[in-house]
């Protein structure tokens, strides 16, 4: 007879969640905060320039910087992938925003439906989404590189000129390896009441630079570590010290009175903790204080 020891999640059927390798050891914590840098300085030079040109009312709401889930490819849209200079980098943009952006240019943002929305694209349509998804590429690629160098980004800095990738290669998946990482756009077109989503899947080698700078500056912002000390230094005991002792007759006791004298000689002092009886010290005076010294165990 043999008998085996089954694991609820194994009897369930379910397969135990894998780590993932890019999030090991690395400050993911601190992504947020680069990423809404980001958001700010995209909304700056994308979303308000949109606005001015179009009289639009274009809102980049969330931008998430995280590893790429390998089922992000799916159906919808189109990747344009490029070679850039650490390595290979895909944008997909959502295709309303493509024709509305188009039919803005051409005066019909009234119109219901955009030029060309309910067919096959053409090739104006084609050149507006090369166009943008060159722009999204160099942009971002260029502010991950100076947060990466800078700690940080000024949203209200004026933006810099950013080299735009070549011509882009359409595909139905980003085509990156394991550790590429994907950053994701939400941006809102509030005339429309629209939502879009626009994706950047990056090679890991863009990131790599930014995370070591934020794991160099999490370490630095951390307090140094102290030396424990030793158990002498932490154990606290409160010391009582008895000076003397002195029998008197119960009569001289009674006829006390204020101002009265009783004459004593110092000697040895007992030193106690808690009660107990623990040292045998010597009184001196020193500048008007009695003080205890030469200390002696008891036995």
């Amino acid at each position: 007879m043999q008998s085996s020891l089954k694991t609820p999640a194994a009897e369930a059927g379910e397969r135990p969640a894998a780590l993932d390798p890019r999030s090991l050891g690395r400050p993911l914590h601190l992504l947020p905060a680069v990423a809404e840098q980001m958001r700010e300085a995209l909304q700056r030079q994308v979303c308000l320039a949109w606005n001015r040109r179009y009289r639009a009312d274009y809102q980049l709401r969330t931008l998430t910087l995280k590893p790429l889930d390998r089922r992000v490819g799916g159906t919808e849209g189109r990747w344009l992938r490029t070679l850039g200079p650490q390595g290979a980098v895909a944008c997909r943009m959502e295709r309303r925003l493509v024709t509305g952006l188009m039919a803005r240019r051409l005066g019909l943002a009234d119109a219901s439906t955009p030029p060309e929305a309910a067919g096959t694209g053409s090739a104006t349509e084609e050149r507006l989404e090369q166009q943008l998804a060159r722009r999204w590429i160099a942009l971002c690629l260029q502010l991950i590189e100076q947060a990466a160098a800078q700690g940080g980004l000024d949203a209200a800095a004026p933006a810099a000129t950013a080299s735009e990738p070549a011509l882009l290669q359409p595909s139905a998946h980003p085509g990156l390896g394991a550790d590429a990482w994907l950053l994701q756009l939400c941006i809102a077109d509030g005339l429309q009441g629209e939502t879009h989503e626009v994706l950047l899947a990056l090679d890991g080698s863009y990131l790599a630079p930014l995370l070591r700078h934020l794991a160099d500056g999490a370490r630095a912002a951390r307090p140094p570590a102290t030396a424990p000390l030793p158990l002498g230094r932490r154990l606290n005991l409160r010391l009582q010290a008895r000076l003397l002792e002195r029998e008197l007759a119960l009569g001289t006791v009674l006829d006390l009175a204020p101002g009265s004298l009783i004459p004593i000689r110092l000697a040895d002092a007992t030193v106690l903790v808690d009660e107990s009886p623990l040292m045998r010290a010597t009184v001196a005076e020193h500048q008007g204080k009695l003080c205890l010294t030469s200390f002696q165990d008891l036995e």
